[in-house]
C-alpha cells in the first residue's frame, strides 16, 4: 500500500506542518542526507492569492525539516506572471529574516538543463529544465489544490513538470509572462497531457503536498472561487497523492489524462484501492467541486484520437 497523509484543520500552518511530520522516517532520512532541498511553490499569478502557494504553507514544511536538517533550501517557482513580484505581494521576503541558509529563486532565470516536450505527432521538442530542480537531492512540489480549466486539475505533479520548464519571457496584454501555452494548446490535449507526464518522467519530484484549506472551484487555475476544504495532502509518491486529492474534489483520477499517463508509464499509481487513507475520512471530506461549463469536454479530450 502506497502511504498518503491526510490532515485537517483550519489553521494551515500547523496542519501542513502535521502532514509532513506524518510522512515518517522515510522523509527525515532523505532531509537529513539532502545538502539541497527545493520547496517548489505555485505562483501562477502574483496578485490572486487563493492560485498561489500560501507563505503559511511554506512555513509548515520549513518548520519540520528544520527541526531535521541544516541543508541549504531553495524556495522557488517559474511563475507565468513574475515570480519576484510573487514573492513581494505575498510576503516571502519574511521567510529570509525567518530561517537560515534559505534562497528565494526564480527560475525562470534559473541556469537549465535539457529536456523535451510533445509533439501532436508523438515527436519531441527541446526545451530547458531548471538546473536547480534538477540537481536538489530533495523535490518538494508545494500547491494548493485547484480546478484546471484545460487538464482539469492542477496538483503537485503538473506545478513540478510545468513550473520547473524555463521559456522565455514575453509581452501580452497583461503585461510580460512566461508562457508554456504556445507548446501545450497548439499541440492538442493529447500532447498536451503526454508532455506533462513526460516532464514529470524526466524529472520527478519527491514528495507532493497539497494545501487544501482553501482550495480553487471553477474556472481554475487563476480565476476561480474559493473553496473551504480545511484540508492538507501529502506523502512520498506525488501521482498517488494527487489521485487522493482529485478524488476528494469529486473527481475520478483516472479521467485526468496526464495523471492515467502517470500511472501507465509508472510513476505512481492512482487505484485508491492501493493508497492507504482512511475510508470513511475521504467520505467525509469529498465534495463536488463546480467546474467550468465544458469540464466535461475537457476530460474527455485526450481521449480522442
Amino acid at each position: 500500500m502506497i502511504n498518503v497523509t491526510i490532515e485537517t484543520g483550519n489553521n494551515r500552518r500547523p496542519t501542513v506542518a502535521k502532514a509532513v511530520e506524518a510522512l515518517g522516517d522515510d522523509f527525515i532520512t532523505r532531509c537529513k542526507e539532502a545538502h539541497t532541498i527545493l520547496i517548489k511553490v505555485n505562483l501562477v499569478h502574483h496578485e490572486i492569492q487563493i492560485a498561489s502557494t500560501h507563505i503559511d504553507a511554506v512555513r509548515g514544511v520549513l518548520d519540520v525539516i528544520r527541526t531535521h536538517s541544516a541543508a541549504k533550501i531553495f524556495v522557488g517557482d517559474a511563475s507565468y506572471c513574475g515570480t519576484v513580484a510573487a514573492f513581494r505581494n505575498f510576503g516571502y521576503d519574511r521567510l529570509l529574516e525567518e530561517y537560515d541558509n534559505l534562497e528565494l529563486v526564480d527560475l525562470n532565470d534559473d541556469e537549465f538543463v535539457p529536456g523535451y516536450s510533445i509533439k501532436a505527432d508523438g515527436t519531441h521538442n527541446p526545451i530547458r529544465r531548471s538546473k536547480i530542480a534538477s540537481q536538489a537531492d530533495l523535490k518538494i512540489s508545494l500547491t494548493p489544490m485547484k480546478i484546471h480549466r484545460d487538464v482539469g486539475v492542477t496538483l503537485s505533479v503538473k506545478n513540478w513538470s510545468i513550473g520547473t520548464w524555463i521559456v522565455p519571457s514575453r509581452i501580452s496584454v497583461s503585461g510580460r509572462v512566461w508562457a508554456r501555452w504556445p507548446w501545450l494548446h497548439e499541440e492538442g490535449s493529447l500532447a498536451h497531457h503526454r508532455t506533462i507526464m513526460e516532464l514529470y518522467r524526466q524529472l520527478p519530484c519527491d514528495v507532493g503536498i497539497i494545501d487544501g484549506i482553501t482550495a480553487m472551484e471553477g474556472d481554475g487555475p487563476s480565476s476561480g472561487t474559493a473553496l473551504q476544504m480545511n484540508v492538507v495532502v501529502a506523502g512520498m509518491d506525488a501521482v498517488a497523492v494527487d489521485a487522493v486529492a482529485t478524488t476528494l474534489m469529486g473527481i475520478e483520477p483516472r479521467d485526468i489524462g496526464y495523471l492515467a499517463m502517470c500511472e501507465e508509464e509508472g510513476l505512481g499509481s492512482v487505484d485508491m484501492t492501493h493508497i492507504d487513507v482512511p475510508p470513511m475520512l475521504m467520505h467525509e471530506l469529498t465534495r463536488q467541486f463546480e467546474k467550468p461549463a465544458n469540464f466535461d469536454d475537457i476530460i474527455k479530450a485526450w481521449r480522442q484520437k
